[in-house]
């Protein structure tokens, strides 16, 4: 099991992502929060930007799926894609996190 995180530029994209990978049965649920402040080094120049972050929890197996439909609808704009493992999670919502999502 992983938490995956996306790193979205707007609410109305972190809204589509959550949308399309709910319906596909990609994760089981998703979280929202916006107004975030990322920071990141680039061209030896730290940049402040306002993001919107997407938490969902899914099987470790739908990382590749996942990073490749987001990847693949965002090519203009990307957000940042990550996962983190699960190392404890009740044995209940493991169960059902294995049920609702699809099989792999």
């Amino acid at each position: 099991m992983i938490l995956v995180h996306i790193i979205c530029k707007t609410k109305t994209q972190a809204l589509d992502i959550v949308d399309v990978l709910i319906n596909e049965k990609l994760v089981l649920d998703a979280m929202i929060s916006d107004k975030l402040l990322f920071k990141q080094l680039k061209s030896g120049e730290m940049k402040s930007h306002e993001r919107v972050l997407v938490m969902g929890t899914t099987k470790a197996l739908l990382f590749n799926t996942i990073n490749k439909i987001i990847s693949g609808k965002y090519t203009d704009s990307p957000p940042l894609i990550y996962a983190m493992p699960i190392v404890y999670m009740d044995a209940e919502q493991t169960e059902e996190l294995q049920q609702e999502t699809i099989k792999v």
